[in-house]
């Protein structure tokens, strides 16, 4: 019972973590760096295609590992992938390093579908198969939607908090200065003084919110990164399973 509801709360975890990285990435890259939706989608959309031919050789291991083995090592390197996304995403990454990004965000997941379905039945009586395979795809379609509306929910109030600490350095002397020499170059284009500082107040004030809902991206994807370390510490009080020795699986 113990091993079927670890799985369960994975695979819940697994949805919230797969779509919020769904919901994420392309949301950074049109509402931030100006991405159209058709841009955004070829750059999760490389991911897929690779993760086609991985499955097929995760199965292919899954005949020869025990399950939690794999479970622990694709929550790890999702793990290590979140982090990756923790120090490297900015507002001037390219469509290639996105791309990247995508892929090891996406890839772990491959090594966590198939051996969390396989793991979850080890103990489990075969009468009660298909209750336990319709339950867990029950909670994975939840963990999508919670993860969804959390993440989206977490970004607008990590987006306000930094606004707010970034808000303070608006009293230091380089923010004047910078202020300044921006406000003379608008001149210098023709502006009237009193024009040139209302625009260079607003241009200020867009770059302090790009930074602001950057850092709260960060703050997202350290979250997830927390999470799945700790799905990986739970791989390790799961059932032994036999590998090559699975019972029939119903998967609806």
């Amino acid at each position: 019972m113990f091993n079927f509801a670890s799985c369960n709360l994975m695979m819940f975890v697994l949805g919230a973590v797969l779509f919020s990285g769904t919901v994420l990435l392309p949301q950074f890259l049109q509402t931030l760096m100006g991405y159209t939706a058709q841009a955004a989608g070829m750059v999760i959309s490389m991911a897929a295609i690779l993760l086609v031919f991985l499955l097929p050789l995760v199965g292919r291991l899954a005949g020869h590992f025990q399950s939690r083995h794999l479970l622990a090592y694709g929550w790890i390197t999702l793990a290590v992938a979140m982090y990756f996304l923790c120090k490297h995403i900015d507002l001037l990454i390219s469509f290639r390093a996105a791309a990247w990004m995508r892929i090891w965000q996406y890839l772990p997941v491959g090594f966590l579908f198939v051996p969390l379905t396989m793991a979850a039945y080890v103990g489990m009586p075969a009468e009660k198969s298909n209750a336990a395979a319709g339950l867990i795809n029950f909670t994975r379609n939840i963990g999508q939607s919670v993860g969804t509306s959390a993440v989206t929910t977490l970004l607008a109030r990590r987006s306000q908090y930094h606004q707010s600490v970034l808000a303070v350095y608006t009293h230091s002397p380089r923010f004047a200065a910078v202020f300044t020499g921006l406000t003379s170059r608008l001149q210098q284009a023709g502006l009237s003084l009193h024009s040139a500082q209302q625009q260079a107040l607003a241009r200020m004030y867009g770059m302090v919110m790009g930074q602001a809902q950057a850092l709260s991206y960060i703050d997202i994807y350290w979250l997830l990164a927390v999470t799945s370390v700790l799905m990986f510490l739970l791989c390790f009080f799961l059932a032994k399973n036999k590998p090559g020795k699975g019972g029939q699986v119903a998967v609806h």
